[in-house]
């Protein structure tokens, strides 16, 4: 009797207990860590083999990342492999696809080591930019992404393939924010603004950054919002420290400022029912995005050697057939993906119109055409820090957001190097918008060798073709007498100073996104004072050529390197004309054999000029770079004289202080090959060869009037090798280099920063 009455009791625990298990609803936590959370694709990966079902996703920083683009329908081997691919890398960094990028605004590079962006209010009270790194590339790109997903959800995160949430900090109310509704990429990118690295997103309002400021492994959240039977944590991060880290405590202060800046994970939130998965990635830093493969393979082995104990403890399971056959449908969603109109925020109603200008905002357009034309736009880097998103109320609209005031951008720079040729750098960049585009430039150079003063004011019209103009000077002095060399000793002496200066009016427009097309007229106005023997007499006079008059240019350019100087990647491209109107004068010294004259001279000069770098792997890439030039520039003075202002070839980083007989020419062919193999992201090193050969020659003594002649084989060779390193304020190199050159055959150069001069008037 006692053994009939326990069978329905025996039945009704054994159905609970099976309810309970089938029932089981299991929530994954993804902590912060920089590149380190890559490690998270390897854990999900490992749960999916083993057919261990995540019903909730919440994710912090690079966790939101990850855990939001499962919760979008990816799967961990294509998150896997956006992380390894150059993709990802090129968002952190800034860098724009080949394909999308623009050079048409793009202004001469400078030496800067120091940008301050400030802002002025109707107060005339200037602010800070809090944005320290470029995230519009990061932007665009997850926007477009996770596009679908945020469609598809309608902005309800419990509607996604995976319900999930992404926490955020407001550090104006010392809080995290969990964010379960909006658009996707928003809460995603919010969830990841890192103070100081990136730029707070504006969500209902309120300004947010990374969650990992106050909760970087959101344990709590996930048990509040979702309630699941068993929580799995993963945590990439620092964790709170139970003791004082003795033998660590300067590696740790050394590693990474994140480290003070960031809440760290507490694992005693679990509980004994939940799984805690602590991927040890001490020996990788937060940037480490170069290491994914790794990362990620530390993180799949790291779950693998839990298995036994998260398949213990979760005893449901999914089929991998029906997980993808939800996935499929999820992402077969039949969305509407192109907009219909353009959204501008923050802006006046003139700017905003200039903005809208950019577009075709006249029909229909899809993600992939508002994307060129965001590019497009921000190729002038005043709007840089407009926010893209999009909405689908009354109307799918491509939003854009930013800062309406203007700006001024502050510079400190210069080359300090191991020669006499150093210079300090201050630069001022101001731009004002209205319904047209106001730009004024101003660099200051100021140094021993080397002075100069540019200054550009450009105004551009609006459209998805926009036209510039605007008024140029350039005023520049170079004193090749003062070359002390500190590596070397004293070098053999030039005995020239040269001044010139340009007052110019230019136009310009994009032929497409990749070339540019400008006209200037200058005038110009050139003295140079020069000795025709290296021997100086200082009670002597020198000889003195001036040059002034009118030059005509036009000039299709493109340029793409990633750096202004030592570059490895993209190319760039030169095709110019220009005529010369100019009335020489020339004054002998005590070293010349002819009289003075004055003349009225006109030539044309046409140079073809080509830059391009090959990988051959994410190591090593060549480049090759090739000059060609043809020029009747007729004789101007002396034979020292008209070499002097022959057009230059400059093949390595100290060429342009250095007069180097051998390598100027009216008539030329410059051929070179760069081999540059990168250990390290940022370090080279880089081995240089090439070949310059002038097809007629300067003939005379200096100190009396040449004649060409033609001598169609003649080449002279330069060759450089050295390390360099890019900094964050610039390049540190140490070179050694050769020139075919009797004055300067061999010598060192040791720098800080990048060696960059203005060109000469005539250049």
């Amino acid at each position: 009797m006692y053994s009939l009455s326990v069978k329905p009791y025996l039945f009704y625990l054994l159905l609970l207990v099976s309810v309970s298990v089938n029932g089981q609803k299991v929530a994954l936590v993804l902590s912060g860590g920089g590149a380190k959370g890559i490690a998270h694709a390897g854990v999900l990966k490992a749960l999916e083999e083993h057919n261990i079902p995540v019903d909730y996703v919440v994710g912090t920083s690079m966790g939101s990342i990850v855990g939001g683009f499962y919760a979008a329908g990816y799967t961990p081997e294509q998150i896997k492999n956006l992380a390894l691919s150059q993709d990802l890398q090129d968002w952190v960094d800034g860098i724009i696809d080949e394909k999308y990028q623009y050079s048409f605004h793009e202004n001469p590079p400078d030496p800067s080591w120091l940008t301050v962006k400030l802002d002025f209010d109707s107060a005339f009270e200037s602010s800070f930019d809090p944005s320290l790194d470029r995230d519009f590339v990061l932007n665009i790109n997850l926007a477009q992404r996770l596009q679908h997903a945020s469609y598809v959800c309608d902005g309800n995160y419990d509607s996604l393939f995976v319900p999930f949430r992404a926490i955020a900090s407001n550090i104006f109310m010392e809080e995290q924010v969990i964010l379960d509704s909006g658009v996707l990429y928003e809460s995603i990118r919010s969830s990841m603004a890192i103070p100081l690295l990136y730029r707070p997103v504006r969500i209902n309002g309120e300004l947010l950054f990374d969650g990992g400021v106050y909760n970087n492994f959101p344990i709590v959240p996930a048990k509040k919002e979702f309630n699941p039977d068993v929580t799995i944590g993963v945590n990439v991060g620092s964790k709170v420290l139970k003791k004082y880290p003795k033998d660590d405590d300067e590696k740790l202060l050394a590693e990474s400022l994140l480290f003070f800046m960031l809440n760290k994970g507490d694992p005693s939130k679990l509980d004994s029912s939940d799984v805690f998965i602590d991927v040890n990635l001490s020996k990788y830093s937060t940037l480490d995005f170069e290491k994914a493969n790794e990362i990620y393979e530390i993180g799949y082995q790291t779950a693998l050697s839990q298995i036994d104990e998260i398949q213990s403890k979760i005893k449901r399971r999914v089929a991998a057939d029906s997980l993808q056959e939800r996935r499929v449908a999820f992402l077969n969603r039949q969305m509407r993906h192109y907009f219909d109109t353009v959204q501008v925020d923050g802006f006046s109603k003139k700017t905003s119109q200039y903005i809208t200008n950019v577009f075709d905002k006249d029909k229909s357009f899809e993600f992939e055409q508002a994307k060129r034309a965001y590019y497009r736009l921000i190729d002038n880097d005043y709007f840089i820090n407009i926010f893209p998103s999009y909405s689908k109320d009354e109307h799918y609209a491509f939003r854009l957001s930013g800062n309406p005031n203007p700006r001024l951008k502050a510079k400190i720079g210069g080359s300090l190097t191991s020669r006499n040729i150093s210079y300090m750098y201050l630069g001022f960049d101001f731009k004002r918008l209205t319904r047209i585009l106001e730009e004024y430039e101003l660099k200051l150079f100021a140094g021993p060798f080397y002075e100069s003063m540019y200054f550009k004011n450009r105004f551009t019209l609006p459209g998805k073709r926009p036209f510039s103009f605007g008024p140029t000077i350039v005023l520049n002095h170079r004193d090749y007498l003062n070359l002390a060399d500190y590596l070397l000793g004293e070098p053999d002496l030039t005995i020239l100073d040269r001044v010139d200066r340009k007052l110019g009016l230019f136009f310009g427009f994009p032929l497409n996104r990749k070339y540019g097309l400008s006209a200037e007229v200058s005038y110009l106005l050139n003295k140079d004072k020069f000795s025709n023997r290296p021997q100086i007499n200082t009670n002597e006079n020198f000889d003195e050529l001036q040059l002034k008059g009118l030059r005509l240019e036009a000039n299709l350019f493109h340029d793409n390197l990633n750096y202004p100087q030592f570059a490895s990647e993209g190319s760039k491209f030169e095709f110019a004309i220009n005529q010369f109107i100019i009335e020489s004068s020339y004054t002998p010294g005590a070293t010349s054999a002819i009289i003075a004259s004055k003349n009225d001279r006109q030539w044309f000069t046409t140079k073809v000029a080509s830059e391009r770098y090959y990988a051959f792997s994410r190591k090593f890439s060549l480049g090759t770079i090739v000059e060609i030039q043809y020029s009747n520039q007729p004789v101007l003075g002396t034979t020292r004289s008209t070499v002097i202002n022959a057009t230059g070839f400059y093949p390595l980083q100290d060429s342009k202080t250095v007069l180097l007989e051998n390598f100027r020419a009216r008539q030329f062919i410059a051929v070179g090959l760069k081999n540059v193999w990168s250990p390290t992201k940022n370090l080279q090193f880089r081995l240089e060869g090439y070949v310059f050969n002038a097809t007629e020659n300067v003939v005379g003594a200096n100190g009396e009037v040449p004649k060409f002649e033609r001598d169609w084989i003649n080449p002279s060779y330069a060759a450089t090798t050295g390390l360099v390193y890019h900094s964050l304020i610039g390049a540190v190199g140490f070179h050694i280099n050769y020139y075919d050159d009797p004055q300067h055959q061999w010598g060192a150069l040791l720098h800080f920063g990048y060696l960059l001069f203005n060109d000469h008037s005539l250049e």
